[in-house]
This record gives structure tokens, sequence and C-alpha cells, in this order.
């Protein structure tokens, strides 16, 4: 009986000294930590309230940067106005905005609204044409800009839409590499980039229909963008060349050569509010970018 109980208490100190030596490997950090905070001196009451109140005032900025995120628009940051151009002429008036290069997908402008935050008079931005062709009809379609993507927002008609009589918001339209042409007779602003492929770099006719040297001259003469005004009386026999000059060159013919080219269509688009009054004060002006639920996209005095 006597060597049980030996043996009872033996495992007992043996428990106990391994309870112990667990205890003072947790207790040590503690122990270490302590005396770190005893060896710092303690704060005064000026410093501890200063901590408190440089405390309060990070909070109250996350809390104002919260309230504003929830204020704006999901656009800000995609979309920024980036210029404003005044006149006398509704036509000439515009707002230029652009989409950020850092976007990842395109983003839809249609159905944003345009706003002065001084006079409040607004625009709503509306559908466009990503291929115009003078004989369209119907509304277009909703605009896009790709990352980078531009859109000059004109406060007058279109002078597409004035040479062809139709409404000028069908005359709004996307740039491409043959829209130069409707240069040619009508008064654009800002102006149309002259950039079509000369007509002497596009397919030309094979035997035995190829083109004479004297109408291949010609040609040369003619540059991007440009419709022949007047044929010359040293070519009036010659049938081939009068035949391409007058069937081969123009825009609806530009875009049948050029269309699928990856480089066809431009990031930028003229869209056309058809306004016979100024949009903008030629002073003090607040311009104002808001999405179809009423929040803000961007801002800016200009």
């Amino acid at each position: 009986m006597l060597s049980d109980s030996h043996w009872f208490v033996g495992l007992l100190i043996i428990f106990a000294v391994i309870w112990f030596m667990g205890k003072a490997v947790l207790d040590k950090p503690q122990e270490q930590e302590g005396v770190r905070a005893a060896e710092q001196a303690p704060k005064t009451l000026p410093e501890q309230v200063k901590e408190v109140e440089k405390e309060a005032k990070r909070l109250q900025e996350e809390v104002k940067k919260v309230a504003e995120e929830a204020n704006y628009s999901p656009l800000k940051g995609k979309l920024f106005i980036a210029g404003l151009a005044r006149s006398s002429v509704p036509a000439q008036e515009y707002v230029l905005i652009q989409a950020a290069h850092t976007n990842t997908s395109p983003v839809t402008i249609t159905g944003l609204t345009i706003k002065s935050g001084v006079s409040l008079l607004s625009q709503t931005i509306t559908k466009a044409w990503p291929l115009p062709y003078l004989n369209a009809t119907g509304d277009g379609e909703s605009v896009a800009l790709r990352p980078g993507g531009r859109a000059y927002l004109i406060s007058g008609r279109s002078p597409l839409g004035i040479s062809t009589g139709r409404i000028p918001n069908n005359a709004s339209f996307q740039l491409n590499k043959c829209t130069g042409f409707f240069e040619q007779g009508l008064d654009f602003y800002p102006s149309l980039p002259m950039e079509c492929p000369a007509p002497i770099s596009d397919p030309l006719p094979q035997p035995p229909n190829a083109l004479s040297d004297a109408c291949m001259d010609y040609l040369r003469g003619i540059g991007g963008c440009s419709l022949p005004t007047a044929y010359p009386q040293s070519l009036s026999g010659d049938g081939n060349c009068q035949a391409h000059v007058f069937n081969k060159i123009g825009y609806s013919q530009c875009v049948n050569l050029h269309r699928n080219e990856s480089d066809f269509f431009k990031d930028e688009w003229r869209i056309y509010f058809g306004r016979d009054s100024r949009l903008w004060r030629d002073k003090t002006e607040t311009v104002e970018l808001i999405d179809g639920n009423g929040k803000p996209i961007d801002s800016k005095n200009l």
C-alpha cells in the first residue's frame, strides 16, 4: 500500500513540473512585454489627448470618404470632363469628355447628362451612329467610349443633319478612317481629321482594264478625303479613268474598301444636341457630368 502511495505522489510531482514549465514558457512573452512597458516613460495627459484627437481626425476622414463614395456615381474616375469651348454659335460650342486610359472596358455615355451648375441648363447624351451614312434612318446606337476614347458634346446642329434634312440627333456619329470626306462642302467644328487613304493607294483595275499612265498621274494629285472636282480635258476620252474616278472615290467607296481594317474606327465621337441657343456661359461656368441616377461623375469650373 505504501509503494502505491509513493507512486501516486511521484506522478503528481511529474505533472506539476510539466505544468509549471509550460506556464513559464507562456508567461515569458507577457513578462517581457511588461518589462518593455515598464521601461517606457508614462505619457503625459497632453500627449494622450493629442493621440486621441489624431485618431478621431483619422476616423472622421474615413467616414467622410465613405459618405462621398456613396454619393458619387460608380462611373467616377472612369469618365472626365476634359474641356469646354465657348462660342456665340451653338454649333461651335462644346464640352469634351474622355474615358480614363486605365479603364478595362468601354463605358456607355448614352443616357448621361451634362449640366451647367450655374444656369442649371442641361442636355442628355443621346444615341449616335457608329458607321454614319447619309441615308441612314432611325436613332442609331448607344455610345460607349473605349479606354482613352473621347466625345465632343456639341450644343448645336450637326452639319450632316442639316445637309440631309434629318433630325439633328440622328446625325451624331463616330469618326472613322473615311469621315474626312464629310468636310468637303460641310463645316464641322472642330474640323474632322483628314486621314482617308489616298486614291492612289487603293486597289486599282487590273489588265485588261488597267488605268493609263496619264490617269495614274491624275490620281496621284488627288489627296485623301478629297472628291474630284474637275476632270482634266486631256482625259475626257479615257473611259476607264472616268469610271474609276467617279465610281471608286468617295465616302461610301472608302468605307467598303477599309471598314474591316483594325484601325478603321477612331476613338472619337461627335454628339450633337441640336440646340438653337447656347448651353454654356461666357464666364464662371461649372460643368457637371451626371449619371442616370442623378449622381455626379465629374465636375469642373471652366
